[in-house]
């Protein structure tokens, strides 16, 4: 990349919210429309087509609105409805997304030792299995409940 397209990055990059670097990560793995994302999100539809406004107005992404209506499964129910607006990343916005978002996973471990990142591993499995515990637990009373 050269220093000028680097510039161009930075400065875009500096205008992305918390919100618009989740959608973007979102549609680089595949998530390529609203209800999607807002579905692997705590977003609302409204932020999630605001972010999507917004990507395009910078050009990281491009917005369809492809006519005639989806069926999927959601939380279970087999539901039919308008097919949402679907996007997808430009060449531009691939690039903020490899130089941002993996850029700051690889930075946020790359200067650990061995021993640090094994350290962080377990205990990152002991908060999983911390997670998994008490989501049983959850589980178990809303089981109760509808009992």
């Amino acid at each position: 990349m050269t220093e000028e397209n680097q510039f161009v990055v930075e400065e875009v990059e500096d205008r992305l919210r918390e919100k618009d670097l989740t959608v973007l990560n979102l549609l680089s793995q595949g998530e390529d429309d609203v209800q999607r994302v807002t579905s692997s999100t705590t977003l609302t539809n409204s932020e999630v087509n605001y972010c999507f406004q917004k990507l395009e107005d910078m050009e990281l992404i491009t917005v369809s609105k492809p006519d005639g209506t989806v069926t999927r499964v959601i939380d279970g129910t087999k539901q039919v409805f308008e097919a949402p607006k679907k996007a997808d990343l430009t060449e531009f916005g691939e690039t903020v997304v490899e130089t941002k978002i993996d850029g700051e996973t690889g930075e946020r471990f790359e200067d650990l030792s061995r021993k640090e990142l094994v350290r962080k591993v377990h205990q990152l499995e002991e908060e999983i299995e911390g997670i998994e515990r008490r989501f049983e637990l959850f589980r178990k009373q809303v089981q109760d409940r509808l009992s």
